[in-house]
């Protein structure tokens, strides 16, 4: 049996209640710190398959970090989507459908983006952008319709 040594974790400032208890959430850096102190501690020749007993390997290490990594990264991208949307959708006319089920249509007069989401302000009521069913961009003006006009 190996002994990790000294490692001392600071708890999350994030925290989730499903059944009203409080749990904690491990982050990638928790996650980090983790890791290093299990590879300082780790002697180079033992067996690092798994099979002898000494926990996981490094590759799983590895493994692990790259799939949060990609976690991260995906959400990033969630998240620079969710502003691209909410700067088209001002002046579009939507379809949505309200967690009543009512079918909605007018006019987008405004959007907000925050940790839950892009919501949508039609009508005078906010609506998360997930409830939308239908777009129809908003109008614009063409400079070659106005030089026609012009020209006739």
């Amino acid at each position: 049996m190996s002994n990790v040594g000294s490692v001392t974790l600071t708890p999350p400032t994030n925290t989730t209640s499903t059944t009203g208890n409080a749990s904690a959430v491990l982050t990638q850096q928790d996650f980090l710190q983790l890791m290093v102190a299990q590879m300082t501690q780790q002697d180079p020749l033992a067996d690092s398959s798994g099979s002898g007993g000494s926990g996981s390997s490094t590759s799983d290490y590895v493994n692990q970090l790259m799939s949060m990594t990609n976690l991260t990264t995906m959400q990033t991208m969630s998240a620079q989507q969710g502003v691209a949307l909410a700067q088209q959708l001002p002046g579009a006319t939507v379809s949505l459908t309200d967690s009543s089920g009512n079918s909605i249509s007018g006019v987008v007069t405004g959007t907000t983006v925050s940790t839950n989401g892009v919501n949508v302000t039609v009508n005078g009521v906010s609506y998360p952008a997930s409830d939308i069913t239908g777009i129809q961009p908003a109008a614009q003006t063409s400079n070659t319709s106005n030089a026609a006009a012009a020209g006739s």
